[in-house]
């Protein structure tokens, strides 16, 4: 005679409680809540498991009723937590940023990355000096100050209690950044965890600093008919800057452990002095002759194209720091 024992459904009950809060969160009918406000409510589960020990392997259809209550119970106290006094989760929200050209001359962009994606373009016209979209979930800091010569400073406040402030949303953060083409502009980034998309052919750009962090980042250079500088310290994520025909600058690079690639203009008029040799490979373009064995400082020696000395736009590249991730230039 087979012995058809009825198991609780206490577990599978609970998980696909689990699975309806977190959509109910999405839709917008629970407030939002993080991984830290959900685990203050640990002493419910002991008491429920508890109960579904004592019960649920004697009477199976309690273990169904203890699971249904204790879902039921979480999914009220999220829904009343405004009333209860719990104070809700960061929610995601979408703020857009404005700042008139006014009277500025020239602009500096400071930009303290975090975790969210950061994409950087050129307005379309119109009298602005900044159009940003920002998508966020805490605080997002826009301070612009000065009159001719204007700073505009793009950063974020979080919690710094670390990963329990988690929350269950799905909306991705971004922050979308439009600057104004026709101002001589400065760039400083602290680049965070996020990608980075830099497109900045349409720039004026007079510099750009750049401190890069574990997110991978794309950068567009502009061609212009003044040189300018450009400073890039690589993190762990991998690096891709794009260079236009008729480019004429100075690029000073610092790699980490990512990948840096360079990807160059044919014909380019180039010229590479190297500080640093790190573990990591360094393939430079074919063609490029050896002019010194020792510049000047701790240089180890310099290399550049036959056209170099005789060429308009120039492009000097040096490498100050190597890491263990590889450098391509091509």
């Amino acid at each position: 005679m087979e012995n058809h024992k009825r198991h609780s459904l206490f577990w599978p009950i609970l998980l696909v409680g689990v699975g309806i809060t977190w959509l109910l969160v999405n839709l917008g009918y629970i407030p939002g809540f993080t991984l830290g406000q959900l685990l203050k409510l640990w002493p419910i589960l002991l008491i429920v498991m508890g109960v579904d020990i004592i019960f649920g392997k004697r009477y199976p259809w309690a273990g169904t009723v203890i699971g249904l209550l204790a879902v039921a119970g979480i999914v009220t106290i999220l829904v009343m937590s405004p009333n209860l006094g719990i104070q809700a989760a960061p929610q995601v929200k979408t703020e857009t940023f404005t700042e008139p050209v006014g009277t500025a001359t020239s602009v500096k962009y400071s930009i303290e990355g975090s975790s969210a994606p950061v994409s950087v373009d050129a307005l379309k016209g119109g009298n602005e000096l900044v159009h940003a979209v920002i998508t966020h979930r805490s605080t997002f800091n826009f301070d612009v100050s000065g009159s001719t010569q204007k700073t505009v400073r793009f950063s974020e406040t979080t919690d710094s209690s670390s990963w329990l402030n988690w929350d269950f949303t799905t909306v991705p953060a971004k922050w979308d950044i439009s600057m104004a083409p026709n101002i001589p502009t400065e760039i400083v980034l602290n680049g965070g965890s996020g990608s980075l998309d830099f497109n900045l052919k349409d720039i004026d750009l007079t510099s750009l600093r750049a401190d890069m962090g574990s997110g991978s980042s794309d950068f567009t250079l502009p061609a212009l008919k003044d040189a300018y500088e450009v400073e890039i310290d690589s993190g762990s994520g991998s690096v891709h800057v794009v260079i236009p025909d008729g480019a004429s600058l100075t690029f000073n690079l610092s790699s980490g452990s990512g990948a840096v690639n360079v990807n160059l203009p044919a014909n380019a008029a180039l010229q590479v002095e190297v500080f640093d040799e790190g573990s990591g490979s360094l393939n430079l373009p074919s063609g490029l002759v050896r002019v010194s064995s020792a510049g000047s400082g701790n240089s180890l020696g310099v290399w550049q194209t036959k056209n170099f000395d005789t060429a308009i736009d120039k492009i000097y590249l040096k490498i100050l720091d190597q890491g263990s991730g590889s450098i391509n230039i091509n």
